[in-house]
């Protein structure tokens, strides 16, 4: 085995060489803008672990991001023998190359163990997106630290948190904030999605569900649309479909001009919630419409928004569109979690804020009547609308930093040896 070049050396003649280890769907589109800005640069060579984005942005791929894309703990466990043999080859792989720095995105469970190989072998490492210590398990940031040399993080509040670790911390943005334009206009999102009253509305594949060729139910200036978030893994649609499309028949009975759209993040997600309409649906099937993909388009298409607690109350903030957080899990599983949770507030847009913007309704408070009820106070309180529209435009503001920039600037100076000033 060839020995890596000793920490912040600069390489002498050559191109400098870069890898990265992307471990989820989401990890791979906040890393691939970053990959294509360092691309442009003639003498940076990038490989590594990635999906569809950060091939399309330039990165030769080692291995599939669908090989590190494992969650749930029995899954974990199963996989587990098949992980530990892709991380040793990975280390193997990127210390005989040898990489000039190594960037781990996200996945911290398999992420940081491969950090600390690779940083044991004196090459410079990055890890990109920090695990949310300031919601549960706060310790972890010792293990972040003694696997990484640079932690660039998405929210401004993060880096103070790492002072004590001896870790450089930078607050880069996050890409999400630097993709979407605030507050979209909802008709021209409703024309991109080509739904209207007097059009049928086909499913993808096998599924023709909702079908609407009657006159216009009102859509438009005197409609409300509601865009209905379960989660992006099978577990969450499980725990939140039902409840979802229960939620919608609701309303339907109380405003018939209501349209509700419900973005399917695969075609697994497709079929299970396809399934659980067929099931669920007593009424106002013509107003309640799956859609595969385009959950943004749909969130902007939408004047209010009922989110599984996750990225996708993120988005719908930076979208400025209100809306009410719920979550569920096993019973076990949620007690564990209420026992590690260091703040009160679970959805993203209320931890950035330090404060309850938006209903917050989980574990046993999650019921159609409390979760109904909070999408109708909303609704009504056209006040609190404008309040929350004026923060969730602070909040992007704030987050729109031209992420790919910020992190390829620290990257290459890495490259070149120099320090990087931590900014707070």
């Amino acid at each position: 085995m060839s020995d890596a070049a000793p920490q912040g050396s600069r390489r002498i003649g050559g191109d400098f060489r870069v890898a990265w280890v992307a471990g989820e769907v989401s990890g791979d589109l906040i890393a691939a803008g970053s990959v294509d800005r360092l691309g442009a640069e003639s003498n940076v060579v990038q490989r590594g672990v990635g999906g569809p984005a950060m091939r399309a942005a330039g990165l030769r791929c080692d291995a599939g991001i669908d090989q590190l894309s494992v969650r749930g703990y029995v899954e974990v466990l199963r996989h587990l023998p098949r992980l530990l043999r892709l991380r040793a080859r990975l280390a193997e792989l990127y210390t005989r190359w040898p990489a000039d720095c190594f960037v781990g995105v996200d996945a911290p469970d398999f992420n940081l163990a491969l950090e600390r190989r690779i940083r044991a072998r004196g090459i410079p490492t990055v890890h990109m997106v920090g695990p949310s210590i300031w919601a549960w398990r706060a310790k972890r940031k010792h293990t972040i630290a003694s696997s990484a040399d640079h932690l660039l993080l998405v929210f401004p509040f993060e880096p103070p948190l790492y002072a004590d670790t001896g870790i450089q911390a930078h607050f880069v943005g996050h890409p999400m904030a630097d993709q979407i334009e605030f507050d979209p206009d909802p008709e021209a999102a409703r024309r991109a999605l080509g739904i209207t009253g007097a059009n049928a509305f086909g499913m993808h594949g096998d599924h023709r569900v909702f079908v609407d060729s009657r006159a216009d139910h009102g859509r438009g200036a005197q409609g409300r649309w509601i865009c209905l978030l379960p989660g992006s893994r099978p577990d969450e649609i499980l725990q939140h479909g039902p409840l979802m499309i229960d939620v919608a028949q609701q309303i339907a009975r109380k405003h018939p001009h209501s349209t509700f759209l419900i973005p399917a993040a695969s075609p697994l997600l497709h079929r299970m919630l396809a399934q659980q309409v067929v099931a669920g649906v007593r009424e106002a099937a013509d107003r309640i419409f799956l859609v595969s993909g385009n959950a943004r388009a749909c969130i902007a298409a939408s004047d209010q928004v009922l989110a599984a607690s996750g990225t996708a109350c993120l988005e719908a903030a930076l979208l400025g569109r209100p809306m009410v957080v719920i979550y569920r899990m096993p019973a076990a599983s949620y007690a564990w979690m209420r026992r590690q949770q260091l703040q009160p507030w679970v959805g993203l847009p209320n931890i950035l804020a330090g404060r309850f913007l938006v209903p917050e309704l989980i574990q046993g408070a999650a019921r159609t009547g409390p979760v109904v009820e909070a999408l109708e106070g909303q609704w009504r309180d056209q006040d609190q609308r404008h309040r929350l529209k004026d923060a969730f435009l602070q909040m992007h503001r704030a987050l729109r930093q031209d992420c790919a920039r910020q992190t390829a600037t620290v990257i290459r100076r890495i490259l070149g040896g120099d320090s990087v000033r931590t900014r707070w």
